[in-house]
């Protein structure tokens, strides 16, 4: 079947489907949502218990280890990893790949029943799980007050509470939650509000009242029980309780008791018993949020928002934004003094991306008509570069089909594509020229050129779709969902580009391509110049009466056969052709030590060290900085860190650019002190909560500028600088970090680990040992563990028998001594939707001193008695912080690489090591060092990519030995692979960019080009074999021909594919060029290692191939054109 004579036939039916598709493919790619990375299902969950006043070890001891065994036995669980810190366990719980989506929400509830079963410590404590986390912010909005016109600072007396900032961030929540694509809104950086009933040692002894007393008479107090209802004969009325109570008064009114005076009774109502009450925001606080900048610093409420499955992140913040300018500006409910400021806006990185696609689209037309104009003329270039954005835009249409959405991996993948299209179109375009050439009709020849390469150009795209679809197969859980657009999108133009080469390119072509007037004049303007400049040199020759000059130089050769028709349309390329002719006969007749030089080369050129990384940094206008004190640091102390930082921060931000002009670099920053907040980005983990850690998220002027940013403040925080007065940053670590383009892997991860409950003495001496070895290796900074410092413990030894005479647990002291110094929550005070929480402890001197612990009284079933009556204290060092990774105690040393380094270099080089290996020989029984973060994920990743590459692998080797019907082409063209590869490598080892998981991705490319010229090249060699035995006698040697004759048509085939290959390389190198420049970290690796594989490859393939042939049949004695060459 002649796809080609079939598309000429029906013409019009092609030309209107194609448009159609065309059309709908630009309505789909103007509404296809949007966003920046691809969407994939999160597959952990946090079981989250909090025991109040508990150390670390026996929060890991009766919780942590007890929810890790009821979950350990669940086969969809592959991984568990816990932090338990004092009062608090977290049980990070992930699935295995093989989970079904639609099957992970049974496997939470398999979850919860689970934990429900779990004994706890005490009746009041409850784990809780969450499986709804994760989500990444598509805008990230700081709301805060600002000063108003002409004032330069806020005036304190008409400054916003905390709580009033809150109510107006609430009123913004619930429009923006009523906008279509919105998911999720959430609130971070609020001060909680807490009412305070407080007291002293002395006077809590005297009084006859206990902290369970008190906490019932509250309860009692603020009910929100239903009341029932009343039938009427007017119908039913449902009954409230008055119990919301009003706040201070009411709970200052509370009556504890009696008093009797002569026959009545007066109450005995808090206030009489020396009980405070007051209401005030939570203390110390929880988290600090602020937002700064080049204006001044202001408190601060940030508002996280999450777009639905398949939103458009454009339309979504487009909508916030107009949505909350005009609750200002429209609707006044919310004052003119209140600023909301978006600090993170994913929309502008998307919108970014976009455009980048575009522009490369519009670069590759461009390019594709350049090239091709310079090459083969202006007809032929019109079809070639038409053919470039019907493709596109046909296949956008058909993936919307498949779910594909515009995001990062999918951009990704059309701008690969775009190197690959243009092959099939240059290959039907030049066949068509040569056919017209040889004097077909254009018609005739556009038809010919189709049914010529129809299987061919079909079995290298299937061989390219080859390589890319697997992975649909062979990738698993997150890493599948996160990559699902890739194989789809590539796969699908590919074919498409196929199609439409058989189709609307042969439709094109009959219209266009025409012979010239004079088929030895020629009208390209670079064959045109090569004609022009034969002709001077023949003039010269003949000034100087040399011998060999004629006019065979200027006119055809006169060969008939369908391969000379680029020395018949230009003459003046016959001095390329003719150079290349005599250098592939000489690859012929040298076969065996031309590829033999081609495999050393291949051998010498991996040897090359070229590094590895999963994903690169990004150079976008943000980056955060992560500030960590030691765990026993008070929040306080780490806000007065973060505000240093600050202010080093806006001093900094003055700079000059190239040109010496200055500069501001800082546009805005939002700290968040007590933790990292929502997640505004898929490359970075938000920090838990905690007192001791804070994030900066700081947005520049200029992505240009982030990275001296960072390094200025890097450098700053480590040393100061005495000429700008700024000093450095002393007693907690300071990280200024990129943003990663792909999911978040920290660089240098090494996990020591120990069985089960493992001697923390010896696990810390191990991980000490280790840490030094990072610190030794070049390259790293930051190197710290992930349990950080021990803190201080006031360990009480009870002694049992005085405490059982006295009715005392040790339940009873540990909550008694919680509710002083920590505070016990009694209930709950409501305002509408507004809830404040109650709480009794001691008063502030006594709460942050605790040389009074010994006099402080306990309660138990007797009543109250003095705590130094049945125990003594004592201080001691113990872990804050104790973290497991699979039920087993476990300390992961971290660090941080230079510019131009790599963690997995580092890790590796650590690993191999001679030190390494004797602590390895020394470790305790049970001990184990593996490697974790980036490495890790590259480790994982390589393995499901490896299993792709595999299943990729065997179906190309499939698709050649159904089509060769026979091994021996199959191993020719399979022998094309490291041609790929030589330049490929080069060129990451001359620009110094490292194997990441777009650099593979065009390695797969390299290699769909490199089949797909391979294929091409052996059919018009058997075309031309079977010419040549056709025309001879048969007494050859080889099919019926003689070795001269066999080795003649591997260069004329080489003659005919040149000027195609060419054109390919060209535009396709051409269209990386910009990627490679100004690409991004993203695309960089990429466009290099493709430009440069192109480039070695198309000159390798061109004598390599022919080698390669001549050894499988003059060597091995193979029939070139037998039914079977096996």
């Amino acid at each position: 079947m002649n796809i080609g004579k079939l598309s000429m036939q029906y013409r019009t039916v092609v030309i209107t489907v194609i448009a159609l598709l065309t059309v709908w493919g630009s309505i789909t790619f103007m509404t296809m949502p949007r966003r920046e990375d691809p969407q994939f299902t999160i597959r952990t969950c946090v079981v989250a218990t909090a025991w109040p006043g508990a150390p670390a070890i026996k929060v890991e001891e009766l919780i942590t280890d007890k929810i890790e065994t009821a979950l350990d036995g669940l086969e969809e669980v592959e991984k568990l990893e816990s932090t338990t810190i004092n009062g608090l366990s977290t049980v990070y719980v992930n699935l295995t790949d093989d989970v079904p989506v639609d099957a992970i929400q049974n496997v939470w509830d398999k979850v919860r029943a689970k934990v429900d079963l779990v004994t706890m410590p005490t009746d009041k404590v409850r784990p809780v799980v969450n499986d709804d986390f994760g989500s990444t912010a598509v805008m990230l909005l700081a709301i805060y007050q600002t000063p108003l016109p002409g004032q330069a600072e806020v005036d304190e007396r008409v400054r916003y509470s905390p709580r009033e900032l809150e109510i107006f961030a609430e009123r913004v929540q619930d429009s923006a939650r009523l906008l279509p694509g919105v998911a999720e809104v959430e609130l971070y950086g609020v001060r909680d509000e807490a009412i305070y009933i407080e007291t002293d040692l002395g006077n809590w002894a005297q009084i006859e009242l206990t902290t369970d007393q008190l906490r019932n008479l509250v309860e009692q107090r603020n009910i929100v029980s239903p009341g029932g209802s009343i039938d009427t004969a007017a119908g039913r009325f449902n009954v409230k309780p008055g119990g919301e109570f009003d706040a201070v008064n009411e709970i200052e009114s509370i009556a504890v008791g009696a008093v009797q005076t002569g026959r009545t009774a007066s109450p005995v109502r808090l206030r009489d018993i020396g009980l405070s009450v007051h209401r005030d925001y939570e203390d110390p606080a929880s988290v600090i949020c602020r937002y700064s900048d080049t204006t001044g610093t202001y408190p601060a409420v940030t508002l996280a928002i999450t777009m639905k499955a398949g939103g458009n992140i454009i339309e979504v913040c487009n909508a916030c934004v107009e949505k909350y300018e005009r609750l200002v500006n429209v609707e006044q409910l919310l004052p003119a003094d209140l600023a909301i400021t978006p600090v993170s806006l994913q929309a502008d990185n998307v919108n970014a991306k976009v455009n980048d696609v575009i522009n490369n689209v519009i670069s590759a037309i461009v390019i594709v008509v350049i090239v091709v104009f310079l090459f083969v003329g202006a007809r032929t270039s019109i079809v070639m570069a038409a053919n470039i954005p019907i493709v596109v835009l046909a296949a956008i249409a058909i993936i919307r089909w498949f779910g594909v959405e515009i995001e990062q991996i999918s951009l990704a993948s059309i701008i690969i594509a775009l190197g690959l299209l243009v092959d099939n179109a240059v290959q039907v375009c030049d066949q068509t020229r040569t056919n017209v050439m040889d004097g077909m009709t254009p018609a005739e020849g556009a038809m010919e050129a189709a049914n010529t390469l129809m299987f061919p150009m079909l079995a290298g795209t299937l061989t390219t779709v080859a390589a890319f679809f697997p992975m649909l197969l062979a990738l698993k859980g997150g890493g599948a969902e996160y990559v699902y657009s890739l194989p789809v999108t590539l796969s699908t133009t590919l074919l498409v580009s196929w199609l439409f080469a058989m189709t609307i390119c042969v439709i094109l072509a009959a219209a266009f391509i025409r012979a010239p007037k004079d088929p030895n004049v020629p009208t390209a303007p670079l064959p045109w110049l090569g004609y022009e400049m034969a002709k001077v040199g023949q003039r010269i020759a003949r000034m100087f009466h040399r011998k060999n000059s004629d006019s065979d130089a200027i006119e055809a050769d006169g060969s008939n056969s369908v391969t000379d028709t680029n020395d018949n349309d230009s003459p003046g390329e016959n001095i390329f052709l003719r150079l290349y002719g005599v250098a592939a006969h000489l690859a012929v007749k040298f076969k065996w030590p031309v590829v033999l030089g081609t495999i050393g080369l291949l051998f010498a050129t991996v040897q090359l060290p070229v590094s590895t990384e999963f994903f690169p940094q990004d150079r976008r206008d943000q980056f955060y900085i992560n500030i960590s004190l030691p765990e026993t640091s008070t929040i306080e102390q780490t806000n007065q860190v973060v505000k240093q930082v600050e202010s080093t921060i806006r001093t900094l931000s003055q700079s000059t650019n190239a040109d010496g002009e200055p500069i501001e670099r800082l546009r805005a920053m939002r700290s968040m002190v007590g933790g990292g907040g929502s997640r505004w980005a898929l490359g970075l983990n938000p920090q838990s909560p905690a007192s001791n850690v804070a994030e900066i998220l700081i947005r520049t002027t200029d992505g240009e500028v982030t990275a001296g940013f960072i390094a200025d403040i890097r450098r700053v925080a480590d040393e100061g600088d005495q000429d700008l007065g700024l000093k450095p940053i002393t007693g907690a670590r300071v990280v200024p970090k990129s943003l990663s383009l792909g999911p978040p892997a920290e660089p240098v991860v090494i996990r020591v680990s120990g069985d089960g409950f493992a001697n923390m003495q010896d696990l810390r001496r191990v991980t000490n040992e280790v840490k030094q070895l990072v610190r030794e290796q070049e390259g790293t900074w930051d190197v710290h563990d992930s349990w950080g410092v021990y803190g201080f413990q006031l360990t009480l030894d009870i002694d049992d028998e005085k405490a059982n005479l006295a009715g005392v647990s040790n339940a009873d002291v540990a909550d008694t001594l919680n509710a002083y110094y920590s505070g016990l929550r009694l209930s709950t005070f409501r305002e509408g939707d507004h809830s404040v929480p109650v709480y009794f402890r001691l008063a502030a001197d006594q709460r942050n001193d605790l040389s009074g612990i010994d006099r402080a009284y306990v309660e138990g079933q007797n009543g109250k008695l003095p705590l130094n009556s049945i125990a003594t204290t004592r201080p001691v060092r113990t872990p804050v912080k104790i973290e497991r990774r699979d039920m087993n105690r476990t300390i992961e040393v971290k660090a941080e690489v230079e510019d131009g380094i790599s963690g997995n270099d580092v890790v590796n080089a650590i690993m191999n090591s001679e030190a390494m290996a004797k602590i390895r020989a020394n470790l305790p029984t049970g001990f184990t060092i593996e490697v974790g973060g980036s490495l890790e994920e590259s480790q994982d990743a390589s393995v499901q990519m490896g299993t792709s590459f595999l299943i990729s692998f065997l179906v190309i080797v499939l698709i050649l030995v159904v089509m060769y019907n026979g091994w021996s082409k199959t191993l020719v063209i399979l022998a094309t692979l490291p041609m790929a590869v030589i330049g490929a490598w080069y060129g990451l080892y001359l620009t110094s960019n490292p194997l990441g998981f777009m650099p593979q991705l065009g390695l797969l490319s390299l290699f769909g080009i490199v089949l797909n010229t391979g294929i091409i090249f052996i059919e018009f060699a058997d075309i031309l074999i079977k010419q040549k035995v056709s025309e001879g006698d048969g007494s050859g040697p080889i099919s019926g021909i003689t070795r001269a004759e066999f080795r003649q048509c591997l260069v004329e085939a080489g003659k005919q594919r040149m000027l195609p290959i060419f054109l390919t390389t060209a535009t396709t190198v051409g269209g990386l060029f910009p990627l490679a420049l100004s690409g991004g970290p993203l695309w960089e690796g990429l466009a290099w290692l493709m430009i440069f594989g192109l480039l070695v490859a198309t000159l390798l393939t061109l004598f390599v191939v022919p080698a390669l042939y001549a050894i499988v049949v003059e060597t091995f004695r193979i029939n070139p054109i037998g039914k079977s060459d096996a």
